[in-house]
């Protein structure tokens, strides 16, 4: 876990370990998941963590692998068709009872024997029976290997992770999305004073009984928000997330002002309004419109030819786009055009940072703070918004 950086101390690990002593003391302990569900309790504070739990948790007490990759889709294929058994209840009482420790053992034993299909049996990997290992049966303490969980009563689900849309560092939802964006506050004093019932109360109260009336003006947030979203191309994997984030800031209605534009790649010397790249905005005229007090959020994976970035811009590859006038433009220009006007602007890259250290992405990167764009990439962002 410590090497998952799930933040763990010893003062969690002591509270399992009484925990473990006392129930094993009471009732004892008979299969992996509930050590499993009991160190999760003990150790994870945030839901965030539960997907790094889960690996940890899978590599300490599996560490089983089947090397042999023909057999490993020869396996797959034969626990994909399970056969459907109806056990009787002496078939269920009998059934395979390992403690955790030989059922890895004997799994791993079974992974070296096995040489065909089973189903409905007590030993062998297969389906349908009391085995303590495979799918769609019955066993109180197995290990359940692909398929369904059936009785769910499976201690282990190889190679599962229930919990990976939690993480913020990869999940995104609109919810968290909205949560971090809500950080995005500039909340000011404004408009008609209006009558304050309990502070008038209270100062009554304070003065004796002499009446004293409160009147204050409402707080609302003062903060403009523009989001500047590359679309197509490399880009179209990546469209959920992006859309993900639009429909985040587009469903908050406590920003003063709320602006979004479209490019491809990178920003030449126009932006579109709508994703077809139609309704072409110059810079000069969105400068304009929308004041440089707006806080900027691009949105681009920063990828395309070096020449879309430093050269003319897009003689060759996107002149559809452009008017002659603007031909002599490079993005590069563009883009420092634009974090001149826009002094508070981040880029929100949806690529792993791993791939940020080379060709146009490092330039962008230079030009302008880029984050990842996931929750935490985006808390990051915000951060550097609000400050500067």
């Amino acid at each position: 876990m410590k090497a998952r950086k799930i933040p763990v101390t010893t003062i969690e690990l002591l509270d399992f370990l009484k925990v473990v002593s006392h129930i094993s003391e009471t009732k004892g302990i008979s299969n992996l998941r509930e050590i499993y569900s009991i160190a999760r309790s003990c150790f994870i504070k945030d839901i965030k963590y539960y997907d790094d739990y889960d690996q940890a948790f899978a590599s300490t007490f599996s560490g089983l692998a089947i090397e042999d990759p023909d057999f490993r889709s020869l396996l797959e294929q034969w626990l994909e068709r399970a056969l459907k058994k109806d056990l009787s209840e002496a078939q269920k009482k009998n059934a395979m009872n390992l403690t955790p420790e030989e059922l890895f053992k004997e799994l791993e034993e079974r992974l070296k024997k096995q040489k065909e299909k089973h189903d409905g049996g007590n030993y062998w990997i297969g389906t349908g029976g009391t085995s303590a290992f495979g799918n769609s049966g019955f066993n109180p303490s197995g290990v359940r290997i692909a398929g369904n969980a059936g009785m769910r009563t499976g201690i282990e689900v190889m190679t599962e992770r229930k919990y990976r849309e939690y993480r913020t560092d990869e999940g995104l939802n609109v919810r968290q999305l909205k949560v971090a964006l809500k950080k995005l506050k500039d909340l000011r004093k404004e408009g008609k004073k209006e009558f304050q019932l309990e502070e008038t109360i209270q100062k009554t109260c304070d003065n004796g009984g002499d009446p004293e009336l409160i009147f204050k003006s409402s707080r609302k947030n003062k903060m403009k928000l523009m989001l500047l979203m590359d679309v197509g191309g490399s880009m179209t994997p990546h469209a959920e997330r992006v859309s993900k984030l639009f429909s985040a800031a587009h469903q908050m209605n406590h920003f003063k002002e709320f602006h979004y534009y479209y490019f491809h790649n990178i920003v030449y010397n126009k932006v579109y309004q709508f994703a077809e790249f139609s309704g072409g905005i110059t810079l000069d005229r969105l400068f304009k419109k929308i004041s440089r007090d707006t806080k900027l959020i691009m949105v681009g994976d920063a990828s395309m030819n070096p020449y879309e970035l430093f050269g003319a811009t897009g003689r060759y590859y996107t002149s559809y786009l452009y008017e002659d006038s603007e031909k002599n433009i490079s993005g590069m220009d563009s883009l420092k055009k634009i974090t001149d006007y826009y002094k508070s602007a981040v880029w929100l890259n949806p690529d792993p940072p791993m791939y940020w250290n080379s060709g146009t992405c490092e330039a962008i990167w230079n030009e302008i703070s880029m984050y990842y764009l996931s929750v935490d990439g985006l808390k990051k962002a915000v951060t550097k918004l609000l400050r500067d």
